[in-house]
């Protein structure tokens, strides 16, 4: 009867402590894996690198081209003042340089 009575003591106070961490745990290891995942391969198609330029500088795209070594993105873009620019994005970081 000791030994019931202690286990539902212990079910009932430790409970909220364990639960707690075990979301603290799964939430760190959420965090973990996403950040692998976006170092890994931040920039996963053509289609991607024209939106984040195209969000960064408007107007339209007039063409995507993929480096050889999967490194990045070369986005060619005519914005709305008529002037035509060309942008490099990094596959891996993300970052748009031009």
């Amino acid at each position: 009867m000791k030994t019931v009575v202690i286990f539902i003591f212990a079910c009932v106070f430790a409970s909220p402590l364990s639960v707690a961490k075990l979301q603290l745990d799964i939430e760190q290891n959420n965090a973990r894996v996403h950040i692998e995942r976006t170092a890994a391969n931040k920039v996963k198609s053509s289609k991607q690198a024209a939106k984040m330029v195209k969000q960064r500088y408007g107007g339209k795209v007039l063409s995507v081209k993929g480096m050889k070594d999967k490194s990045g993105y070369r986005v060619k873009l005519l914005k709305k003042d008529g002037h035509i620019i060309s942008v490099y994005v990094n596959a891996k970081t993300g970052k748009i340089q031009g």
